[in-house]
């Protein structure tokens, strides 16, 4: 429902494919059939028979973008699942072209095998493979020699920034944020539970083909407590994939043990750092609802106003208290040993 706002108009965006397809033949010797918009930032190519992928963004500073775009090739190229980002003639992973008087810069990726994963597959199965990959990406990474410095830690981001975006007569919400934040600061931050992680694992970033999985969309990766990478596909799943089966409880415990038994395969954690994990389930929430302020503030209808009504009360009476209990974690422990 939420995104970063744009200020492309359809007519822009019709201008903006037809520059792009030019951008391609002359800066990467592709020769494209169709580009079409897939949402303001991103567009699907093709050229017979071969499928890619323009990312348009300007809202990083390239110094920003080219330490992501570059962990990104570095994932790809040791096997993990990330996206294979094509260079241009000029050997560049990041390329610009000139849109209304001003350079904007593109990223072409090779687009990944498989389709964006169907609600029906956020299941069991696909969580333990999914807690694989992400186990695996977050055990290379601690390797990784690149430009860490120019990918923001996480609270570094002006979409945590809730002093400045939650209402002044949002009390109780200030008030409830304020001490979420001031016990993520009290965390203690090590290697083996602090580093890189990709940040926005839910249902649209990952494409299943068989048993291979591929994460895309690496865009909003920052330095963060590494438990925050599993939180968010099984917040995700407990939003959008749970069909009323049975328990809702029952549903979010099954796939957050799924995700730790995979990812304890690839990837150490201490278990006292698990007692962590329901403030990170708290995190995950109040950052959709800072996201709903900051982009879904001009679109308040009955049924918005309703959403943040909801978000309210859960954030208020802290609800993941009954879905996070004290039990799953105890259990969980004893899978990360």
């Amino acid at each position: 429902m939420y995104g970063r706002e744009s200020t492309i108009t359809p007519k822009g965006v019709i201008h903006l494919e037809q520059l792009l397809k030019q951008a391609l033949r002359e800066s990467y010797e592709l020769n494209m059939d169709q580009v079409k918009a897939v949402t303001n930032e991103m567009f699907s190519c093709s050229s017979g028979h071969k499928r890619y992928f323009v990312r348009v963004t300007n809202y990083k500073t390239i110094v920003e973008q080219q330490a992501e775009v570059d962990w990104t090739v570095w994932l790809h190229d040791k096997g993990l699942a990330a996206p294979e980002v094509l260079f241009s003639k000029r050997d560049r992973s990041i390329e610009s072209i000139t849109y209304k008087d001003k350079e904007i810069r593109i990223v072409v990726y090779r687009a990944a095998p498989g389709e964006h994963a169907k609600k029906n597959q956020w299941n069991k199965e696909t969580f333990e493979r999914l807690g694989e990959e992400i186990g695996r990406i977050h055990t290379m990474s601690k390797l990784y020699q690149g430009n860490t410095r120019a990918i923001n830690d996480w609270h570094m981001n002006d979409e945590y920034n809730w002093r400045k975006y939650i209402p002044k007569v949002e009390k109780r919400v200030r008030e409830t944020m304020e001490s979420i934040f001031r016990d993520l600061e009290a965390v203690p931050k090590t290697n083996d539970t602090y580093g890189l992680v990709h940040g926005d694992v839910w249902l649209e970033n990952v494409l299943v083909e068989k048993n291979k999985l591929t994460l895309i969309d690496y865009q909003d990766c920052e330095k963060h407590f590494l438990l925050f990478d599993l939180v968010v596909p099984v917040y995700s799943a407990m939003e959008y994939s749970f069909h009323g089966n049975g328990s809702i409880v029952a549903y979010v415990h099954e796939l957050t043990k799924a995700i730790f038994q995979g990812y304890a395969r690839e990837c150490w954690l201490p278990p006292t750092y698990l007692d962590h994990l329901l403030l990170m389930f708290r995190l995950k929430e109040v950052a959709d609802y800072l996201l709903m302020h900051i982009y879904g503030h001009e679109v308040r209808g009955e049924e918005e106003e309703r959403l943040f009504n909801l978000y309210r009360i859960k954030i208020e009476q802290n609800h993941l208290q009954y879905l996070i209990t004290k039990e799953l974690i105890e259990e969980l422990k004893t899978l990360v040993v």
